[in-house]
C-alpha cells in the first residue's frame, strides 16, 4: 500500500499528459489503467488518495466521493475495460 497510491496519481497524471499531447489511444488506455487501480483500492488507500489530493473539500468528502466513484466504476466496467488493450502489441 505504501507505493500504490503515489503510483496512481503519477500514472493519473501521464493519463492527462498523454490526453493533453493528442494521443487519444494511449490516453484512453492510461485513464482505463486509473480506473481499474482504483477500482481496487482499498479502502485505506482510498483515505490517503483523498488527503493527498488538493481539494477545496474536506479530506472526509472527497474520500466519500471517492468510494462512490469507485462503485460507479465498478458498475460500469464494461463500457471501459476494452480500453485496457489498446496500444497494446499481442
Amino acid at each position: 500500500m505504501k507505493n500504490s497510491v503515489p503510483n496512481h496519481i503519477v500514472e493519473a497524471l501521464c493519463g492527462a499528459v498523454a490526453e493533453a499531447e493528442g494521443d487519444e489511444e494511449l490516453s484512453q488506455r492510461l485513464h482505463a489503467e486509473t480506473k481499474a487501480r482504483l477500482i481496487q483500492m482499498s479502502d485505506e488507500e482510498l483515505w490517503e488518495l483523498a488527503k493527498r489530493t488538493p481539494h477545496s473539500s474536506s479530506p472526509e468528502l472527497v474520500y466519500k466521493r471517492y468510494k462512490q466513484a469507485r462503485e460507479q466504476l465498478r458498475a460500469t466496467a464494461t463500457e471501459w475495460a476494452a480500453d485496457l488493450l489498446l496500444g497494446k502489441e499481442g
